[in-house]
């Protein structure tokens, strides 16, 4: 059965993006059919693998029914749903729509059965586009850096996704908590590493993704980790993160 997996964090720069192509990739490497959804009107994942912030078609015009889901195919097995610049203005034109936070839902139902895997890319926030994430997910995958300020507002995601589960989708199951740009030589880091551990417990990825120059350089190249050079740390990581994802049997 398809397992669908919002990538959130209502912080910027916090490796979303980069998780969700990197997990996307390597969960294909691992011979799943991977779906990946862009609903940042950033467009940086979609952006991330060589396509236009102005792309013709978007989930944008899905999402006000102009045309069916738009699906690019990055390689055999990984598709990736792209977005616009035009997807800033459609919290606003939706707000006083009946079942506003349904809409995502609507327009994936009919291709996740052809998936085993579903990675939608959240923007930062915790507006209308997250929630309609997180009410078609079955799991929330949340990126935090190793900062003074990691675990800040970490509650205010945990709330929100308990009302999503509360009241509009019970398939949600649970959250896992991934550490990005990680540094091991410098203290705060760590430290920072062993607060997260100790609050959240089972509930953290035991693989933590280490800073890697390799990550920005895939980026530029519009390509995956694995595809720009698959001995780097960050293949090696995203790799151990996919293994994870994979034997989870509980989020």
């Amino acid at each position: 059965m398809v397992q669908i997996i919002s990538v959130i964090n209502h912080k910027g720069g916090v490796g979303k993006t980069t998780s969700t192509a990197n997990i996307g990739a390597g969960l294909n490497q691992l011979k799943r059919r991977v779906l990946m959804v862009d609903t940042d009107p950033q467009s940086n994942l979609t952006r991330h693998f060589g396509y236009p912030k102005s792309i013709e078609k978007s989930i944008y015009g899905a999402l006000v029914g102009k045309y069916s889901l738009p699906i690019l195919n990055i390689k055999t097995g990984l598709d990736l749903v792209p977005s616009s610049d035009e997807l800033v203005s459609w919290e606003k034109e939706i707000s006083d729509e009946p079942g506003r936070e349904l809409f995502l839902r609507d327009v994936l139902v009919p291709v996740v059965k052809n998936y085993d895997y579903v990675i939608i890319d959240c923007p930062p926030s915790l507006g209308l586009l997250p929630l309609n994430a997180l009410s078609t997910s079955h799991h929330v995958l949340i990126t935090v850096e190793p900062s003074k300020f990691a675990i800040d507002g970490m509650g205010n995601i945990f709330n929100a996704v308990k009302k999503v589960k509360d009241r509009i989708n019970s398939d949600l199951t649970g959250s896992r908590i991934l550490i990005t740009r990680f540094h091991a030589s410098k203290t705060l880091h760590k430290q920072t590493e062993s607060v997260i551990r100790e609050t959240y417990d089972k509930i953290v990825f035991k693989t933590v993704i280490r800073t890697n120059v390799a990550l920005e350089e895939a980026v530029m190249e519009g390509c995956d980790i694995f595809e720009y050079d698959s001995n780097a740390n960050g293949a090696k990581d995203y790799k151990n993160v996919c293994n994870e994802i994979i034997k989870l049997e509980q989020w």
